[in-house]
């Protein structure tokens, strides 16, 4: 009986490699940067623009004929400031995220993000977390280096600042590099 169990679940895991090996899934890191547009829906609170600096983790590839589905791991290790107002200033971030696609040809990929965030607002010395929507475009530069273009919007939970409770929202625009390993 031993023997059918092994036997069976050797066979289970040599047909899933073989079917993920067809499907052109794998790792995949990179980096980007771009600008950061912090509002809130509240009126005392002055907006933040600054420039994130980002790297990402994730691991996906085309699961059925054009359609795409990744899983990614972000963090923004840096803001720099561009604005002079500090109340919605961001310092440091994570997340993870769901990128389900389409394949509009053999080396450019339309795709979503769905996801969660925890961001610091160095400010209100806070770390708040958010929900995370956005499209972008990533097209292949070579076999393995892709550029990628991405608008990301973001909620976050209520803050208090200075007797003022808001929520503040991110307006994100980003470009970036992707090194895929195959």
């Amino acid at each position: 009986m031993l023997k059918k169990i092994l036997l069976a679940s050797a066979m289970l895991v040599s047909t899933t490699g073989i079917a993920m090996a067809d499907q052109a899934l794998a790792p995949y890191v990179g980096v980007s940067t771009g600008i950061n547009v912090m509002t809130a829906d509240k009126a005392g609170l002055n907006g933040y623009r600054g420039v994130p600096f980002n790297a990402f983790v994730g691991y996906g590839g085309t699961i059925e004929q054009n359609l795409y589905l990744a899983g990614e791991l972000t963090g923004t290790v840096a803001t720099g400031q561009i604005s002079d107002t500090n109340q919605l200033k961001t310092t440091y971030g994570y997340g993870a995220s769901i990128l389900p696609g389409f394949m509009l040809s053999d080396h450019t990929l339309a795709f979503a993000r769905l996801g969660l965030l925890r961001t610091r607002f160095s400010q209100i010395d806070s770390t708040k977390t958010g929900a995370q929507i956005g499209l972008g475009l990533q097209t292949s530069l070579t076999q393995n280096l892709d550029l990628r273009g991405e608008y990301d919007f973001a909620g976050y939970k209520h803050i208090n600042y200075s007797g003022t409770t808001a929520s503040p929202i991110s307006d994100l625009f980003t470009l970036g590099v992707v090194y895929k390993f195959d």
